[in-house]
């Protein structure tokens, strides 16, 4: 029983982070490093880390599993395993300078023209549109959504946000509940998704919302597929109704090679690259966690077993 590991670290390869956890962990608890696919004594696990896909299968055979630090932002694939006695912790608190950079980048690129002008073989001096003064709608007002909040407005951007009850939150001038979705679509000339995969985000990007919109309105997606209808976000483009779509994730990844959005005048796909996991932010998340569960407390950013995130 001296060898069975209290603390697994579930990685593919090895990368820095797992030797910060190793080193972290160690002096507290017996770990392990395994590959996905290796069958180990799990009788005694009480702890497990890694990327939620690689954890499904090695989950339902921990009986005395009671923390599982995710290393990605998005734990859809595990939500369900979090009870009163199993905390599961993403990794939140990174993506937000990550998620803003690739958000405004973009933004400025289309609207700017910067990409279409770069190309141009003669004189053009004619000037290009300006964000200022816009309004900017983000669905989803967590950590990562109220970041892009506070940089869109340094840049004059008036900022709604769409989270589950409406409540007010720095960064944005206005807060809308789910259930008014379409008012808060309104009028937008852009929309952000951070939203994370739950039953409740289902489908709320539709043809409804999307025809809410300002014309020649910019959509991007960095949160999870699930939130987009997507036929009918190509319906919306080719009607011409919007300008472009920015799509960083999808309801199948990767993305089939004949799906139609590869070949949709105005989409823009990055194949999920919108917010890289720096390593050291794992090592660094863990630590906080790590101290908390030793000591019987609270783990930070805990999943709530009854929303799912």
């Amino acid at each position: 029983m001296s060898d069975v590991p209290q603390l697994v670290i579930v990685a593919a390869d090895s990368r820095p982070w797992t030797d910060t956890v190793m080193s972290l962990a160690s002096p507290h608890l017996r770990t392990a490093v395994v590959a996905p696919d290796d069958e180990i004594d799990t009788s005694a696990v009480e702890v497990v880390v890694g990327a939620p896909p690689d954890l499904v299968a090695l989950l339902r055979h921990c009986p005395r599993l009671r923390w599982v630090q995710s290393t990605w932002a998005g734990i859809d694939a595990i939500a369900h395993f979090a009870s009163e006695t199993l905390q599961i912790t993403p990794l939140k608190g990174v993506f937000g300078p990550a998620m803003t950079e690739y958000v405004m980048g973009w933004l400025l690129a289309i609207e700017r023209n910067v990409i279409s002008r770069s190309l141009h073989t003669h004189w053009s001096p004619s000037p290009e549109p300006r964000i200022t003064g816009k309004r900017l709608g983000i669905m989803g007002t967590g950590g990562i959504g109220t970041v892009i909040a506070l940089a869109a407005r340094s840049f004059g951007l008036a900022v709604s946000g769409l989270n589950s009850d409406g409540r007010a939150l720095d960064g944005f001038t206005t807060c809308y509940r789910s259930a008014d979705r379409l008012a808060f679509a309104e009028g937008l000339d852009y929309l952000v998704s951070v939203l994370p995969q739950t039953s409740q985000t289902d489908n709320l990007i539709d043809y409804e919302l999307l025809m809410r919109l300002n014309p020649q309105a910019i959509v991007m997606n960095v949160g999870r597929g699930n939130a987009v209808v997507e036929a009918e976000l190509i319906a919306s483009l080719n009607a011409g109704h919007l300008r472009a779509a920015v799509l960083d994730v999808f309801r199948e990844e990767p993305l089939p090679s004949d799906d139609p959005l590869w070949s949709t005048p105005g989409v823009h796909i990055t194949s999920h690259t919108a917010g890289p996991t720096p390593d050291e932010a794992i090592g660094e998340v863990f630590e906080r966690n790590l101290q908390l569960y030793i000591a019987g407390e609270s783990l930070i950013d805990a999943v709530l077993a009854s929303r799912g995130y």
